[in-house]
């Protein structure tokens, strides 16, 4: 389901009662879209950006390891200081740094079927690292922590170069309407 990055009257969504974490890529390309539609979830002051070059596939690729354990120490602090209920993984389109770790497959071109692939790997990386922080979270919580602090959601996104975002939702159900 397509969000305009601005638009706040509606979100197909419930909005963040609490602080969020942002997940976003290094794209300079973004940072000007990107705060608008934080904006548009009322998040103005209330978000931590983390930022890594691939968002999603970034924390989890395998040729710079440290940027997983970087990454959940981050929102282990951002959760205890920050009160963090909420974690956003922003993907994008265009992405050099999909290029960078995934090699020929990495690159996508404009035809409808290339941006399908592109989505798709997208939606991968971000659900794979979605359940990834969600295991951390019930770790968390097995291990006697606050359950109601560690009850974080988490929603992914993708973003185009002209800063419409795309919701990819778990079911599936993400197509425009």
């Amino acid at each position: 389901m397509e969000i305009h990055r601005q638009a706040s009257g509606y979100r197909p969504y419930p909005p963040p009662r609490k602080n969020v974490l942002l997940l976003s890529c290094m794209d300079l390309r973004l940072i000007d879209d990107i705060v608008p539609f934080m904006e548009g979830d009322n998040l103005t002051n209330r978000y931590d950006q983390l930022v890594f070059a691939g968002a999603a596939l970034g924390v989890i690729q395998k040729d710079h390891d440290s940027w997983y354990d970087v990454f959940f120490q981050h929102l282990d602090i951002a959760v205890k200081l920050h009160d963090i209920h909420d974690v956003y993984i922003m993907e994008h389109r265009n992405c050099g740094a999909y290029a960078k770790f995934l090699g020929k497959k990495g690159n996508y071109g404009d035809t409808q079927r290339e941006l399908n692939r592109e989505e798709n790997d997208h939606r991968k990386y971000a659900f794979l690292l979605r359940d990834k922080i969600r295991a951390h979270c019930a770790k968390k919580i097995n291990e006697g922590e606050d359950e109601e602090l560690w009850s974080v959601n988490i929603r992914c996104f993708l973003m185009d170069l002209r800063g419409s975002v795309l919701w990819l939702k778990d079911d599936g159900s993400d197509a425009d309407v």
